[in-house]
């Protein structure tokens, strides 16, 4: 039997084919044979084949498999003669372009049964859907979702951190209230921007002038910044602000921002792999040594691989740090 008399036997008098091929649904029809019997245009289109190639051919012919999934696939095939509707599960299939190239496509079908004026099944209809985009979007979605996990974990992590090491090095319950939350506000303030910043890192510029800003006020002529705009990674981006912030905090309590006449100035270079930062603070003789170890120097702890030197001169005092440009997105200061 021929394709336009199996249609016939299918449809009747009604003109199948001419409908079908107006739907932009993939579609196809197989005997019991699980041969090739109709395809609609889309059907032949979404899989780059021509009816001629695909007439009275098994499917599997067409479309070969691995046997541990073809196996099922058939099964399923096989019960809609049955009489039963199945449905199969998303399904990659390797389809070959017309420049040559193979592309996998994610699939979705649902396969109907067909049955004569006797209610006898005689033929497979399936319809399908071309559900790659989807299926990309979930893994993106997925991906976005575990990320943001991670981040929160992280968060966590470092809040966690920040408090027990303010607690340990705060005076009173009051001095660790207040501090404790200015830590958090500039966690805040770093998590905000890295998000308008589609989590890319942020300059060190950037996150000088948000730190002391946020201490001083905007516009502020309090300091002056020197230096090329260097990008850290997501985690040097959050690492620089926590010590900014703190350089900043101990200046307004101890240093230059205690007294109308003090100044700051900040200057960063790249010297190979390496990015030098000097904090120098002016206006404000007669600096003393601290007398017990406060969060400042507990926080230079929690990055190993930094170099800081902290020297007390005639006018403030002026802090070195050399902050190595890691590797991976997962250390400190990475450009």
């Amino acid at each position: 039997m021929d394709q336009d008399s199996q249609t016939q036997e299918i449809t009747g008098d009604l003109s199948f084919r001419e409908v079908a091929d107006r739907w932009t649904v993939p579609l196809m029809v197989l005997d019991r044979d699980l041969c090739f019997v109709y395809a609609n245009k889309a059907y032949l289109t979404a899989t780059n084949t021509e009816w001629a190639s695909i007439r009275q051919k098994y499917i599997f012919e067409i479309f070969p498999d691995v046997e541990e999934r073809q196996d099922p696939v058939e099964a399923k095939f096989r019960r809609v003669f049955e009489g039963v509707q199945t449905r199969l599960e998303a399904q990659p299939y390797d389809l070959k372009q017309p420049d040559g190239t193979v592309q996998t496509r994610m699939w979705q079908a649902v396969q109907d049964p067909y049955r004569n004026d006797d209610g006898v099944v005689t033929h497979m209809i399936q319809r399908a859907e071309d559900i790659t985009a989807q299926m990309e979007l979930q893994r993106q979605n997925d991906f976005m979702q575990n990320e943001l996990a991670h981040r929160i974990r992280n968060m966590f992590s470092v809040i966690m951190a920040t408090s027990r090491i303010s607690g340990e090095s705060a005076e009173s319950v009051d001095t660790f209230v207040d501090d404790f939350n200015e830590r958090l506000v500039s966690m805040s303030r770093v998590y905000s921007n890295l998000t308008r910043n589609d989590w890319t890192g942020l300059s060190l510029r950037k996150i000088m002038i948000e730190e002391l800003d946020g201490m001083l006020g905007r516009g502020s002529e309090r300091y002056t910044l020197k230096g090329n705009d260097t990008i850290l990674s997501v985690k040097g981006s959050k690492d620089a602000a926590l010590i900014v912030h703190e350089l900043a905090a101990n200046a307004r309590k101890f240093g230059c921002f205690s007294t109308p006449t003090g100044h700051l100035t900040v200057e960063w270079t790249l010297k190979g792999d390496t990015l030098y930062v000097t904090w120098t603070e002016t206006g404000v003789p007669g600096i003393q040594p601290p007398k017990r170890v406060g969060f400042g120097t507990r926080l230079f702890d929690m990055f190993p691989k930094l170099v800081s030197t902290r020297t007390i001169t005639e006018d403030g005092l002026q802090i070195t740090v050399e902050a190595p440009l890691l590797k991976t997105e997962f250390d400190s200061f990475v450009v």
